[in-house]
């Protein structure tokens, strides 16, 4: 099995990337609901049982994980949005 290349430049962001985007200024990039995914839909009676709710932690990560994979299909079909753009709702 091939080794995983390491390095900085693997992971910073391109200088054209970088110049377009310098003077960006978007405020309302929406809601932090990766936090209260289920604070907010779910009743408290099923939150409270300490079982329930070490498997509604696995189940929210997995609708985050599903919610978050939407945003790549957006993009996708979206030819207007760079790939790299992180601030699609």
């Amino acid at each position: 099995m091939a080794e995983q290349r390491q390095g900085n430049y693997l992971v910073r962001e391109s200088y054209y990337q970088f110049m377009t985007h310098m003077q960006d200024d978007i405020k309302y990039t929406g809601y932090n609901w990766r936090d209260k995914l289920f604070d907010k839909t779910l009743s408290s009676y099923l939150l409270a049982d300490p079982k329930r709710s070490q498997i509604m932690g696995q189940i929210k990560k997995l609708m985050v994980y599903i919610i978050d994979n939407v945003s790549t299909i957006k993009k996708a079909m979206n030819y207007t949005v760079d790939k790299n753009y992180k601030y699609l709702n």
